[in-house]
């Protein structure tokens, strides 16, 4: 059954391979330095590679927008994002995954009754915009460096050519494995939630879990686009917006490799963060504005005359159009889905404000009197809650969004059997597992009940008020490991 509803992610990631391979090797194929079945199969292997090992980056960020709670519901989701791809790719104008998903999961928020986290928002939006820019000022600075080198160079045009030839294939890996990085979280991201998939251990030191798993299936279906459709869009940005050289294709493509490395990559995350510098968010950003920023840097450091400005503004059209219209087919598709086919698109949640939350609430700092509207009350839908908290103007969209948490029902029983049967009893060394089997056979109603007792322990010790990067990527590492326990311990009756 997962499989069948899985098809819409498929899709999805066959859209993302006609529509985003134009944007890593369409200058070269148009320059005539690159063969398309030589660039489908070095795109094909180093995009399954980038998925697979570096792909849950972005999608952290991605969950935080929404977090699909129903198979139905995440079909929808990926399937509108797929059709408002599709029918946008139709007009040969390369469109962007990562906006059409992030319009689809907003619209199954408000489908909901979830609420948005608009800080997620601004960080992904305001991503796209830095990409773009970066892009372009990082092509224009090595169009700057490269062009003194080449009219230097004492080359011959055959071997400069073949230099050229080889760079293409060298910068196209790894934009391909970039660009598998940064937006498989597209394609499947909204399916992480529900995956059913296990850990699967090779040895004593690789393993392949769940989530690559499902990027692995999502890397696969890129590949089957890439070689059925790809072609038709690499025209627009190879050729029809800027004419390109074969050097300055190369430019191009090494600048949008660079800026969907940087969005992408744990390992680059990290080590800015051991070495105490600025780190880059790890959000999935658009390869189709990363590659057209770069073009126009290019564009502009040649003097901006044959820059087509037409064809400029119909694929920023293209960016505007598509979140909004990628919103309206997800809406109106969860609607028919739901109350057409009957499909599940959302779990039914339950939230109480008994004493037990009340208290909690209160313990983390918010005024009781600020919930008298909510006291004794059981809500079904976020937007409710929302609605009466906010009447009185006494708390933040923020405050409300935490408070939120802390009433939602999510029963839960600690049964270590569930961790071993499942293979996820490897993600905790033995100390971790040794403070979960004194808990073995506790009930809890709430997540942050389960919380609360592990946080007392050194193991599973968290920053209170993390004030540095470092801190706050430690509070996010336990934070996933209190997600597996979550998952692995919810009872039958869930939310209910």
């Amino acid at each position: 059954m997962f499989f069948f509803y899985l098809l819409s992610g498929l899709f999805l990631g066959w859209s993302l391979g006609a529509n985003d391979t134009g944007n890593i090797f369409g200058p070269a194929i148009e320059t005539r330095m690159l063969r398309f079945k030589s660039a489908a199969l070095i795109a094909s292997i180093f995009i399954t590679l980038g998925a697979v090992f570096e792909g849950s980056g972005p999608s952290g960020t991605l969950g935080k927008l929404g977090s699909v709670d129903a198979l139905g519901g995440a079909f929808t989701v990926a399937l509108a994002a797929a059709l408002t791809i599709f029918l946008i790719v139709r007009t040969r104008i390369p469109v962007s995954t990562s906006q059409t998903i992030v319009g689809s999961i907003i619209a199954w928020n408000v489908f909901s009754g979830r609420l948005t986290d608009y800080r997620s928002i601004l960080t992904i939006a305001s991503s796209w915009v830095v990409a773009f820019v970066l892009s372009g000022v990082i092509a224009a600075l090595l169009f700057f460096m490269v062009r003194p080198l080449v009219n230097r160079s004492k080359l011959h045009l055959l071997k400069q050519d073949l230099v050229v030839r080889y760079g293409l294939v060298v910068v196209g890996a790894f934009g391909a494995y970039s660009l598998g990085a940064n937006n498989i979280a597209n394609v499947v991201g909204v399916f992480v939630p529900v995956s059913p998939f296990k850990d699967i251990f090779i040895g004593s030191h690789f393993v392949l879990t769940g989530v690559q798993q499902l990027y692995l299936l999502g890397a696969l279906s890129i590949v089957v686009g890439i070689y059925t459709y790809s072609h038709k869009v690499m025209r627009t940005v190879g050729k029809d917006l800027f004419q390109l050289s074969p050097i300055t294709a190369l430019i191009a493509l090494l600048a949008e490799a660079i800026v969907l490395f940087l969005f992408a990559s744990k390992g680059l995350y990290n080590l800015l963060l051991s070495l105490g510098l600025p780190t880059i968010p790890l959000v999935p950003v658009s390869s189709t504005q990363v590659i057209v920023g770069a073009v126009v840097g290019i564009g502009l450091a040649k003097g901006g005359k044959n820059i087509r400005y037409n064809i400029l503004g119909k694929i920023s059209l293209a960016w505007v159009t598509a979140p909004v219209l990628a919103f309206l087919i997800s809406f109106a598709t969860l609607f028919v889905m739901q109350n057409v086919f009957e499909l599940k698109v959302q779990e039914e949640t339950s939230y109480i404000f008994d004493w037990h939350t009340i208290i909690k609430i209160v313990d983390d700092g918010f005024d009781s009197a600020a919930l008298s509207t909510v006291n004794g009350r059981v809500f079904s839908s976020e937007q409710d809650i929302y609605n009466e908290l906010s009447e009185e103007g006494l708390l933040s969209r923020d405050e409300i969004m935490k408070i939120i948490k802390i009433a939602e029902l999510y029963r839960l029983k600690v049964e270590m059997k569930k961790l071993t049967v499942s293979g996820m009893n490897r993600r905790f060394d033995s100390q971790e597992l040794q403070v979960l089997s004194k808990y073995e056979g506790k009930s809890y109603r709430h997540k942050w009940q389960l919380k609360k007792q592990l946080i007392q322990h050194d193991e599973f010790k968290r920053y209170a008020v993390a004030r540095t990067e470092r801190e706050k990527n430690h509070n996010r590492m336990l934070d996933g490991k209190l997600e597996v326990l979550y998952r692995s311990f919810r009872t039958v009756e869930g939310k209910k």
